[in-house]
């Protein structure tokens, strides 16, 4: 049996755009005479749709488009994702169409936990299998089975099955790609059955799906992996695959990723230009280097915009970095500006030196990117890391500004990884800008750790508090003292209302995107 992988980029909500890539698919496999080609969860809708699928429009160019493929009669086993509405439930579905036929419908039937909460909008279905070529297929939608460890009410149904297809829209978080495949091969070696898993790739909003498609032998052996961060339409028989060896998931899965998020986000937004603010230092380096990849040097700009406190060596490493790119450059000193914001807010109008005139050069920034992106109709990307988003170290309606937080799933220990990544053949990023101390230069000689403990203390601690849910005493225990961890805890507590206003993330490595972390937006732990 010749099966056709068709891991396709769908835009959530284009019907009309998402039928055409399906129909190049179908006819891919017609032409490679293929026995089936199946398709990603909710491939005619796009993944994740949430409320649009109480949207009568959208309900309405999901039936129409069902019909378009019933209509140009394809003589090949088709199975597609759509929601299907009966009433006042929808159901995720796969459509099983040959011909002018819907043969079957299965709808998902196995739920678990959901970090992205696309469950909520569905009704359960039951079991089913499809019957192809005299083959007995088990059908499950989404990864929820794949990850949960009761498979206990479905003996009988695994059993039964020749052969398991797993139909997902999964979205990628740094580690489960691994993770995936060793769960699958655990599966499939568990009921000596092939296995075969379809998934979703693209960039929709702040989630980042990777592709990767897998076919998986009855031992548990991987012996098909689909392209990373790539559409990819390929068949393949069972009966002539091979084991082989996956793709590592090494520190380029994050910089392919943020570059397909960044594309992706620009575009589907009807976009072509990024415009990013570049100070001189890594942040701002990496995201220009993300921009030009995923976009073309002649769609970014980069601006730096001095202040009298902006050193000349700044200016020059954002030059020559955005040298090393090919990207336009443009230089605007704010120094005039802030100076005339002085004269209406300082009886004097000399600098007091507080922190309301080290934001407000950070503010002015933003609003003269802002003109830029309004005018010349780029898109603001902002730089700000994960770092600086948990302790608050960032400035509202300055650095904040912007239509997407690139990096803002990055701890900034890892930037530098990124950054080193990026130079890895040869000097994108000026090394200038690697080494120096990380500052924003808003006063004389400021530097971070003004403010901030070391980043290779400070992300350590971050992590135990934040993502792994460690207590104070436990990251004491760690070796940490306990004055700079209690000061972390306490910067993450004060700064919620801050984390509330930054743009959309593209998360990258958060295992709950989402809804990672919901706090009242103004607490007290310690």
């Amino acid at each position: 049996m010749k099966i056709t992988i068709a891991q396709i980029n769908p835009i959530i909500g284009d019907i009309e755009g998402n039928f055409i890539k399906i129909k190049d698919a179908i006819l891919k496999a017609l032409s490679d005479k293929s026995d089936i080609v199946v398709f990603s969860e909710l491939s005619l809708l796009g993944y994740p749709p949430f409320d649009l699928l109480k949207n009568n429009i959208i309900k309405n160019k999901i039936e129409e488009g069902v019909k378009r493929i019933l209509q140009e009669n394809f003589p090949i086993n088709i199975l597609l994702g759509a929601p299907y509405f009966e009433d006042n439930r929808i159901y995720n579905s796969i459509y099983w169409i040959k011909e002018n036929k819907i043969i079957k419908r299965i709808d998902k039937f196995y739920f678990s936990n959901d970090p992205i909460g696309q469950g909520n909008y569905f009704s359960y279905g039951t079991p089913d299998f499809l019957e192809i070529d005299n083959k007995k297929i088990g059908l499950f939608i989404g990864d929820d089975f794949i990850f949960s460890s009761d498979h206990s009410n479905y003996k009988d149904y695994l059993k039964t099955s020749d052969l398991i297809l797993i139909i997902s829209s999964s979205f990628y978080y740094f580690g489960k790609r691994q993770e995936r495949i060793e769960k699958i091969s655990q599966l499939a070696k568990g009921i000596e059955k092939e296995v075969i898993y379809v998934n979703q790739v693209g960039g929709n909003g702040e989630l980042i799906f990777e592709g990767g498609s897998l076919a998986i032998s009855k031992k548990g052996e991987l012996l098909f992996e689909g392209e990373i961060f790539k559409e990819d339409i390929k068949t393949i028989d069972l009966k002539n695959l091979y084991p082989t060896s996956s793709k590592g998931e090494d520190i380029s899965f994050l910089y392919d990723g943020l570059v397909l998020g960044v594309r992706d986000f620009i575009k589907k937004s009807g976009f072509q230009k990024a415009v990013i603010g570049l100070s001189g230092g890594i942040d701002s380096a990496l995201v220009a280097c993300i921009a030009r990849e995923a976009l073309g040097e002649e769609n970014v700009l980069g601006v730096s915009l001095p202040s009298i406190y902006t050193s000349r060596e700044s200016i020059e490493d954002a030059e020559k970095l955005s040298k090393n790119l090919g990207i336009e450059f443009r230089i605007i000193p704010i120094s005039d500006i802030f100076y005339s914001y002085l004269k209406e807010l300082n009886p004097s109008g000399n600098p007091i030196m507080d922190v309301a005139e080290e934001n407000l050069q950070s503010r002015i920034r933003g609003n003269l990117l802002m003109f830029i992106s309004n005018r010349e109709e780029y898109i603001l990307l902002a730089t700000g890391n994960r770092s600086e988003a948990l302790t608050g170290y960032c400035t509202l309606y300055g650095d904040t500004a912007g239509a997407l937080e690139v990096i803002g799933d990055i701890y900034k220990t890892t930037v530098y990884e990124l950054a080193n990544y990026v130079n890895k053949n040869n000097e994108i990023i000026p090394q200038n800008i690697l080494a120096k101390a990380p500052s924003a230069e808003l006063r004389p000689g400021q530097k971070d750790e003004d403010s901030l403990p070391p980043y290779s203390i400070l992300d350590p601690i971050l992590k135990a508090y934040v993502d792994e849910n460690k207590s104070l005493e436990e990251i004491v225990q760690m070796g940490y003292k306990r004055e700079i961890v209690k000061t972390v805890i306490e910067k993450v507590e004060r700064s919620e209302y801050k984390r509330r206003q930054i743009p959309p993330v593209l998360r990258i490595r958060s295992k709950n995107p989402l809804k990672e972390r919901i706090f009242p937006l103004v607490y007290k732990i310690i």
